[in-house]
């Protein structure tokens, strides 16, 4: 393939002139980029607030023939994924009628032992309760009252499995997220 002689010298000049130009990245600040991006790019943030259940969505329960299958609004954890640095801490706010339990990592939610339960197994409040200690790491208690906060540490990179150790939570309602540390 020939260049027109003529095209050279312009050539020449476009290079020449990119030279005293370097691209450069626009400087913006952490406002005009906004909270995702600029997270992104200083690493993972050092804490997190997680929804543990949210008891005021859906309707109640009872009575009797008046719930309107809301079970996954009032019975998830929010979100369902949370990314953190190591040595960062996550709040899990519990909401009433939820059980948190915390898995070391390379436990999965098919690993959890459903047949070690306990609790009379009679209605509210009193749920069967998942009692798996194998793996497990760190269990809260049964709330029963207003919605308490569950703060956890991390200081081991992984992925840590978060369960709601209520029965019909983590069965029906696949209860449960994950904390990736990194």
């Amino acid at each position: 393939m020939r260049m027109n002689r003529s095209l050279v010298p312009l050539l020449g000049l476009l290079v020449a002139g990119c030279a005293d130009h370097p691209l450069e990245a626009p400087s913006a600040s952490a406002d005009e980029i906004g909270p995702h991006v600029s997270a992104a790019r200083s690493g993972p943030p050092l804490h997190a607030t997680v929804e543990f259940g949210r008891n005021e969505l859906g309707t109640a329960f009872f009575p009797p023939g008046e719930h309107d299958a809301s079970f996954h609004a009032k019975d998830a954890i929010r979100p369902r994924a949370i990314v953190i640095a190591a040595g960062g801490t996550v709040d899990f706010v519990i909401a009433p009628f939820h059980k948190p339990a915390l898995y070391q990592p390379g436990v999965e939610p098919e690993d959890i032992d459903l047949a070690l339960i306990e609790g009379s197994g009679a209605p509210f409040p009193f749920p069967p309760v998942i009692n798996d200690p194998d793996g497990r790491i760190a269990r809260g208690d049964l709330n029963l009252g207003a919605p308490v906060v569950w703060s956890r540490t991390f200081e081991e990179p992984g992925r840590y499995l978060v369960i709601c150790e209520v029965l019909p939570h983590f069965t029906g309602g696949k209860m449960y997220a994950w904390v990736v540390v990194k």
